[in-house]
């Protein structure tokens, strides 16, 4: 099979979206289209909105996608949302960010909003209006217990008085969601700033950051901003919860826009490393080039099977989510990070200039990654969560006996649309994933499976080890805030990643075709979990070079660097110098 055939006999629906998405955008490293990455560097040196970019995503309908089916946008699932936030981050994270605030304000009206609620903020949406979760706050930070805005309960509503800050498209918004300390607790409201005195809202400036300039990061101030009664979002007193919540369908999504941008660091190093001649010959033919490149890749697969496995869940497994959608945030901006930093390696001092390899974004494309593990919780604050849902899951296997309860080929389904997926409202966030994990537990079947390949099945149980040292650290240790309860929750996001790579070889590499149906690429992506778990395997060499021909070839034939069979827009191609 030719990477170009079809891959598979049945058709994997949940990705023509994405398809049909990536199609209308044109491609990236042509600087005629709107989204270019030519542009976007032009943008980003004027620290200005890369106005052209929007307005291409807008046309090509990322807004649609920000609203459920049920409301009248085109959210049927949260896989097939992954796929069109993956392509809209090939091409500038800005943009993505800028959309993704919008998502995480209105992400708290699908799931508890009233029918009134989410029938306005879909209009606004729609007809192009940006919205922001007015969550942070200076002198909080990421602890919501300590935020200081307060609404207080008047006759006919409340009054909201406080600043919020660092808030995404805070000066553009038409609406937010906004944290505010009331009675009982705290509560969310729905804020439409064309319903309220234009002097309740004082815009804050845009605050200089280091990479992604074009973004709208700023704030607002509200000063005795009078909301009606109907601006409370579900049940009073429930805002920290909610928060909670709305975030395992926000910090999943990060992910796509670290993949998004790794597939473009990717295709930017390769495609130099193959035109540029040093010592006699193109620098692909170095080994150390070869296998920063293998390895970059092998990086992308592991946080790709990772990130697939956490966005099919907010279809399947919702259940789950409170533990795997922190261990998803946890995984893949850092290993999408590290891939581009190695891909920054094969570019050399290339990787600094603001012109020449691809119109000089690889430096704006590092700078603007490099902030993905902080949105949506830092890395710490996603360890915490961790650490305290598996001492909480250790405690619940101590009153009942539990076991796999979802089949891996449910889970790991990725491309069949779910019989009926569900809308936000129909299954609202968990607070707790109930002492069950499918991923992690079924590794003993996984490693199994691959008993007719020794040595995969000898990298799949240094994993299974891992997995039972760090479950018998919190069987120990059970909730303290120790060095070691960190590090074993650090270890635990390791093993899912490697474990989710072992599920789908297992259970989807035939369906998928092409690329996943080469060990290669399994080789080296286990090896790549295994060293950051200190028990690295030696090195595949001949794997190595065969994901190094993987990637050409999908380059070549204008394919996403992904397992899943993507075809690109047809892809520019600058001249190759003389």
């Amino acid at each position: 099979m030719t990477i170009g055939e079809d891959p598979s006999p049945s058709h994997l629906s949940t990705f023509d979206v994405a398809a049909e998405f990536e199609q209308a955008l044109g491609c990236p490293f042509d600087p005629g289209t709107g989204m270019s990455l030519a542009g976007g560097v032009r943008a980003d040196e004027l620290e200005a909105e890369p106005t052209a970019a929007y307005e291409a995503a807008w046309a090509a309908g990322l807004h649609q996608h920000i609203v459920p089916g049920s409301e009248g946008g085109r959210l049927t699932s949260f896989e097939s949302m992954l796929g069109v936030v993956r392509a809209a981050s090939r091409r500038d994270l800005a943009v993505t960010i800028g959309f993704g605030s919008t998502l995480l304000a209105a992400m708290p009206i699908w799931l508890w909003g009233d029918e009134e609620q989410r029938s306005r903020v879909a209009e606004l949406i729609l007809q192009g209006a940006w919205g922001t979760a007015a969550i942070s706050e200076k002198a909080a930070g990421s602890d919501l217990l300590a935020t200081g805005t307060r609404a207080t309960a008047i006759t006919d509503g409340y009054v909201l008085d406080g600043e919020k800050w660092l808030v995404g498209n805070g000066q553009r918004s038409s609406f937010a969601t906004v944290l505010a300390a009331s009675e009982p607790s705290f509560g969310l409201f729905l804020v439409d700033f064309a319903a309220v005195d234009d002097d309740a809202v004082k815009r804050l400036p845009k605050v200089p950051t280091h990479g992604l300039r074009g973004h709208d990061l700023s704030g607002f101030i509200l000063d005795d901003c009078r909301v009606g009664a109907d601006a409370v979002l579900g049940r009073q007193g429930r805002g920290v919860e909610m928060v909670t919540g709305m975030l395992q369908f926000t910090r999943t999504m990060v992910g796509g826009t670290s993949l998004g941008a790794a597939d473009t660091a990717l295709r930017i190093a390769l495609r130099h490393a193959r035109s540029r001649v040093l010592y006699g010959s193109p620098s692909l033919e170095i080994a150390p080039v070869r296998s920063l490149l293998a390895r970059a890749f092998a990086d992308v697969l592991v946080a790709e099977c990772t990130e697939l496995a956490a966005a099919r869940a907010l279809d399947v497994a919702r259940q789950r989510m409170p533990l795997w959608s922190a261990v998803a945030k946890y995984v893949v901006p850092a290993f999408c990070v590290d891939a581009v930093n190695d891909c920054g390696e094969v570019l050399s001092a290339r990787a600094y200039l603001r012109e020449g390899v691809a119109h000089g974004a690889f430096q704006k494309l590092a700078r603007d990654i490099a902030i993905t593990p902080v949105f949506e919780g830092t890395q710490l604050v996603q360890l915490d969560t961790i650490r305290a849902q598996l001492a909480n899951g250790v405690r619940r296997l101590g009153t009942r006996e539990a076991g796999p309860e979802l089949s891996p080929a449910l889970l790991f389904g990725f491309g069949e649309q779910p019989m009926s997926p569900p809308s936000p409202r129909d299954h609202r966030p968990s607070i707790t994933y109930g002492g069950v994990d499918e991923v992690t537990d079924l590794l003993d079947d996984a490693a199994g499976a691959l008993d007719d390949d020794p040595e995969l099945a000898a990298l799949a149980r240094l994993l299974r080890a891992a997995r039972d040292q760090t479950r018998e650290t919190f069987r120990r240790i059970g909730a303290q805030r120790t060095a070691e309860a960190y590090d074993a929750a650090r270890r635990h996001c390791l093993v899912h990643a490697g474990a989710c790579c072992l599920h789908t070889w297992i259970q989807r590499r035939h369906a998928l075709g092409g690329l996943a149906t080469d060990r290669a690429w399994l080789s080296v992506a286990l090896r790549r979990v295994l060293a950051r778990l200190g028990s690295p395997a030696e090195p595949d060499w001949e794997a190595e070079d065969q994901l190094v021909r993987r990637l050409a070839d999908l380059d070549d034939d204008d394919q996403a660097f992904s397992l899943v069979p993507l075809r690109l827009a047809a892809q520019h191609r600058e001249p190759t110098p003389a």
